[in-house]
C-alpha cells in the first residue's frame, strides 16, 4: 500500500497555517523533563536572537525555547534568558497575568507582504523581526531563520499573536525530533475563551486575512483551526476548566495516532488527566506547564 504523503511543513502562496502555540514559563531548564513525562520528544534549549542590520552576532531577544515538533506544527515553550528586552518584559507581563498559553503563531509564505494589509486593518504591526535561533544538527550547529510580524499587544489581548515565515524548515522540523511516545502527529487547534466571541473571532480573522467562514465560532485555516468560546461555554470543551483572566488562550489540541496508547502512557507515568466521554484526554495545570493540552484521535474533532 502506498504511504499517504505527509502534509507540507510550510504554506505556499496565500495559504495560512496554524504554525505553533507557545507556553510561557518562568524557568526553562525543567521543561524538557516535563515534556518527556507527557510523552513528547523535545528539542534542545535554544536562545533567540534578532539578526543585526550589519555584520555581527544576532542581538539577544531575551527569550529562549524548548519545542515539541510534529509532522504538522509544533508546541513551543518559552522562558526568559536574563536580558532586559521588550520581548522579555512582555513575557514577564503575561506570566503575571497567568501561567500557560500566551502565543499563537500563524505561518504564511511571505510575512512582509502582509504588513500593508495589517496596517489597513488597523493593527499597526511592529517592525518585522528577522529572528535567528541556533539549532543542533547531525553535522553541527546551524542557524534557523524566520521572519516574524507581530501586532501590538494592546490590539490582541488574547496573547502574542504573530505571522511567521520559515526560511529553513528542514532545520526546524528535523526527522529525529518528530516521533513521540504519546503518538502525537499534529497540532490541530487552539481554543480561545472570550466574553465577546464574535468580536474576538473577527479580529483573528483580520489578522490572518480570513474574515469569512461558515462556522461562526471557528476560524478555519488551510491547516489547523482556532475555536472561540465564552466562559459559560468553556466547560463543554474543557470540563473542570477555570478562567484565570479574559480573554485567554485556553487550550492546545493535538491529534494522536492511537488514543488508547496515549491513555496508557499517561496512566503508566502517573500524569493526572481527564478522560472525557467523547474519548479525548485533557492534561491541565502543573503537569501541562500551566496550560490545558487536549489529545484526540486523529480524524476526530479536537473540542467535541
Amino acid at each position: 500500500m502506498a504511504r499517504t504523503p505527509e502534509p507540507p511543513l510550510v504554506p505556499e502562496a496565500e495559504q495560512v497555517y496554524l504554525d505553533h502555540l507557545g507556553i510561557f514559563v518562568p524557568d526553562l531548564p525543567p521543561v524538557a523533563e516535563s515534556l518527556g513525562r507527557l510523552g513528547f520528544a523535545s528539542t534542545p534549549f535554544a536562545k533567540h536572537g534578532n539578526a543585526p542590520s550589519t555584520e555581527g552576532a544576532p542581538a539577544p531577544s531575551g527569550t529562549a525555547n524548548i519545542c515539541a515538533m510534529f509532522r504538522a506544527g509544533y508546541l513551543e515553550v518559552l522562558g526568559p534568558t536574563g536580558e532586559d528586552t521588550p520581548l522579555a518584559r512582555q513575557l514577564a507581563d503575561r506570566l503575571e497575568r497567568h501561567p500557560g498559553l500566551h502565543l499563537i503563531a500563524f505561518s504564511v509564505a511571505d510575512s512582509p507582504a502582509h504588513r500593508a494589509r495589517l496596517n489597513d486593518a488597523g493593527f499597526d504591526p511592529v517592525s518585522l523581526v528577522r529572528l535567528r535561533r541556533t539549532v543542533p544538527t547531525p553535522d553541527g550547529e546551524a542557524s534557523a531563520r524566520f521572519d516574524v510580524l507581530r501586532v501590538p499587544p494592546a490590539t490582541m489581548p488574547e496573547g502574542r499573536i504573530q505571522l511567521v515565515t520559515h526560511h529553513t524548515p528542514a532545520l526546524v522540523w528535523q526527522p529525529r525530533f518528530l516521533d513521540h511516545e504519546n503518538g502525537t502527529q499534529a497540532l490541530t487547534g487552539a481554543l480561545v475563551c472570550a466574553e465577546d466571541v464574535g468580536e474576538s473571532r473577527a479580529r483573528f480573522g483580520r489578522v490572518t486575512g480570513r474574515d469569512g467562514g461558515a462556522r461562526a465560532r471557528t476560524l478555519d485555516l488551510d491547516r489547523g483551526r482556532v475555536d472561540f468560546v465564552t466562559p459559560a461555554q468553556l466547560s463543554d470543551a474543557l470540563p473542570e476548566a477555570t478562567v484565570p483572566a479574559l480573554p485567554f488562550v485556553a487550550a492546545a489540541a493535538f491529534a494522536v495516532s492511537e488514543i488508547a496508547a496515549t491513555r496508557r502512557l499517561l496512566k503508566a507515568r502517573g500524569v493526572d488527566h481527564l478522560d472525557t466521554d467523547d474519548g479525548r484526554l485533557i492534561v491541565s495545570g502543573d503537569a501541562a506547564l500551566g496550560a490545558s493540552l487536549v489529545f484526540h484521535q486523529s480524524g476526530t474533532d479536537p473540542w467535541s
